[in-house]
């Protein structure tokens, strides 16, 4: 099953710590590197254990697990509960996980690498991208992830706007379902409602970027 070819990848080896932290410096074992090496070199022929039916079972993990993420933020935006969990950069990096799984192992199959090298038509503007684009989606496995690639980043923007809306005294849910209905829209219909506020559309730059050194 998908789960015992996880569990047996979680198995590699992991003698030796190959970064150890000592107040102010860092310092990197020779052995500890080796061990390193190891994994990322094993990595590879351990995925190859994975299957087409193991990306279809990914692509539904994909599809259902950010469900609950989004409903926290629609239903019960400002509960201690909701803050919790998606004020943690986990529900995303979750994501972010499935799809590389889906990437990664896609790459391994059998004409796994046939959608990239297609992919470079939809760039072409001599051609037709848009044929080229649908052209691609006759790949499973290539639809398997450009589905992980959007549903991803719409947590992430969902997310933002969440957070945003919190920070600013905004009321957000309508946009954050938008945002996990139809993607951009949402973060669109944030910044309509940041004006009708009476507040900037959206943060500042002042208020994301880091500010230079003096």
């Amino acid at each position: 099953s998908m789960l015992s070819k996880v569990e047996s990848f979680a198995s590699l080896p992991r003698k030796i710590n190959p970064v150890s932290i000592h107040r102010n410096r860092v310092e990197v074992s020779v052995a500890g590197v080796e061990v390193a090496s190891d994994l990322i070199l094993n990595a590879p022929a351990q995925l190859v254990a994975f299957n087409n039916m193991d990306i279809s079972q990914a692509f539904n993990l994909a599809t259902f697990v950010p469900q609950p993420f989004w409903l926290l933020m629609i239903v019960l935006p400002n509960t201690k509960f909701t803050k919790r969990v998606m004020g943690s950069w986990a529900p995303v990096l979750l994501c972010s996980l499935l799809h590389l799984f889906i990437v990664i192992v896609s790459a391994s199959q059998d004409q796994g690498t046939a959608p990239i090298i297609e992919f470079a038509d939809v760039f072409d503007p001599s051609g037709d991208p848009q044929k080229a684009m649908v052209g691609m989606m006759r790949y499973p496995n290539f639809v398997s992830e450009e589905w992980s690639h959007v549903l991803t980043w719409d947590i992430f923007v969902g997310r933002f706007i969440w957070l945003d809306g919190l920070k600013r005294g905004i009321f957000s849910c309508h946009s954050v379902l938008l945002c996990n209905l139809i993607g951009p829209p949402g973060l669109l219909l944030h910044a309509l409602t940041c004006l009708v506020y009476g507040k900037d559309a959206l943060p500042s730059a002042e208020e994301i970027m880091v500010p230079d050194d003096e």
